[in-house]
């Protein structure tokens, strides 16, 4: 008994050592919920100046419908939205517990891109879209190497575009005013090992959360030219962007940490510009088109882009005829077809009568009329 004492006292001590280091971690872990608001903030300020620029995307082909035309379009791409790594805040709680908070998130994010569309034609050349967009994440979709996500945006927009110039040989220039709507959340996942003393090592959890509801009034001004089906183009937009977006992480408590929480919302920068530029190709069976835009005013100018890949049908459903399309710019509408009562086409009244006089040498003959 006498030998098992100081074995007993040394167990106790270790145990009473490794309690002191344990509620000394937990009772300083609370600082960790101000990094995660620290960094929260600068989050929701990177997501809304990037959804923003995702916002004012509105791009129509530019080719020219005719009045009382419809033409829809389906279109896939994909865009870059920059996380401005320099600046990321200071994690001072974080980085004492070992963890690397701003390997948490990458430099850039790429998200993948939908988009319905359908354009009718207005008189006075002019026209109106209506659009849908879709960014959905694909199964096992990761932000980094450590951070899984899975997340939806959804976009609403409408347009109207007067077009001028254009003809044989002339460039066409179409002025447009846009409206979008875009709203979305976002889940993140990741595990990070957190340092309690010299000899311990605990791999916690870290959930996260982002929602956005953002608004874009756009005028772009795009200028192309067609030549052997090919219609290269060039243009410009402005937009103002109203809406904000928020971001919340938190981590779980376990046996040594107590539970940490933070969060944060930021708005958009009002005034954005961006540069667009593509080119459509027309072929008898379909018409494509490849669309690129950058963001040129604003935070991370020149880093934000979005490139996307379409198809329309190659004709224009109308009233009563559907025309295929061609690679002309411009030009009268086919004349409709006139119908009868029975739905067959309507006969063409006969050419006018003309009387011909014969010579009067021919007397045995002069009382016959030739009709020609």
């Amino acid at each position: 008994m006498k030998t098992a004492l100081p074995v007993v006292l040394k167990r106790t001590a270790l145990a009473a050592a490794l309690l002191f280091g344990m509620t000394k971690a937990a009772a300083a872990n609370p600082a960790v919920s101000d990094d995660f608001s620290t960094m929260c903030g600068w989050l929701s300020n990177q997501l809304a100046q990037g959804l923003a620029f995702n916002a004012g995307e509105t791009f129509d082909p530019p080719h020219e419908l005719k009045s009382r035309r419809v033409q829809p379009d389906l279109s896939v791409g994909v865009g870059n939205m920059p996380l401005n790594q320099k600046r990321f805040p200071q994690t001072s709680a974080l980085t004492l517990n070992g963890i690397d908070a701003k390997g948490f998130f990458p430099s850039s994010v790429l998200f993948p891109n939908l988009s319905m569309h359908l354009r009718a034609g207005l008189p006075q050349r002019m026209d109106m879209s209506v659009r849908f967009d879709d960014m959905t994440t694909p199964g096992g979709y990761r932000l980094s190497p450590s951070m899984t996500g899975k997340g939806q945006s959804n976009s609403i927009g409408l347009g109207l575009r007067k077009h001028f110039l254009g003809g044989e040989g002339k460039p066409m220039l179409s002025v447009g005013a846009h409206f979008n709507h875009v709203y979305g959340w976002f889940n993140l996942h990741t595990t990070r090992d957190m340092i309690v003393n010299q000899t311990i090592n605990i791999t916690n959890t870290v959930e996260g959360r982002l929602d956005w509801n953002v608004s874009s009034y756009g005028l772009n001004a795009v200028l192309s030219e067609s030549y052997r089906g090919w219609t290269p183009f060039l243009g410009c937009g402005y937009n103002y962007v109203t809406g904000s977006a928020s971001a919340s992480l938190q981590m779980p408590a376990t046996a040594t940490t107590t539970a940490a929480q933070g969060g944060g919302s930021d708005h958009p920068e009002q005034n954005q510009a961006r540069f667009m530029a593509g080119v459509e190709f027309d072929r008898p069976w379909m018409h494509f088109f490849l669309n690129s835009e950058v963001k040129a005013v604003g935070e991370n100018a020149g880093k934000s882009w979005i490139a996307m890949l379409g198809a329309a049908l190659p004709f224009e459903i109308g009233m009563n005829l559907i025309p295929r399309r061609t690679g002309e710019r411009t030009g009268a509408a086919a004349p409709a077809v006139d119908y009868g009562d029975y739905g067959q086409p309507a006969q063409k009244a006969p050419a006018d009568k003309k009387k011909i006089r014969l010579p009067a040498s021919d007397k045995a003959r002069q009382g016959m009329v030739i009709i020609e």
